[in-house]
């Protein structure tokens, strides 16, 4: 039944996301890039993303992802600032 199906395919799932979850290490010089363009768009289009992906040879989901955490970092430092 359903439920049988589940419970196989459930462990897998999240060994697969674990070995994928690799943190994805920016080098310096794309980093820079990457705040610059964030200094001038902090919510690119999908588009954005992908040009800017291709510009750095980045996947473009590493792009999404970086502008995502930079969002949220951003937020913090407003709020630890006290502003």
């Amino acid at each position: 039944g359903r439920s049988h199906r589940e419970k196989l395919a459930k462990p897998e799932l999240f060994s697969g996301a674990e070995k994928k979850r690799k943190r994805t290490s920016i080098a310096a010089p794309e980093k820079r890039s990457l705040e610059a363009y964030f200094a001038l768009q902090p919510r690119p289009s999908s588009e954005k993303i992908a040009a800017i992906a291709e510009k750095l040879d980045l996947k473009k989901n590493v792009v999404r992802v970086w502008f995502c955490n930079q969002r949220q970092k951003q937020k913090r430092m407003k709020y630890s600032a006290g502003i």
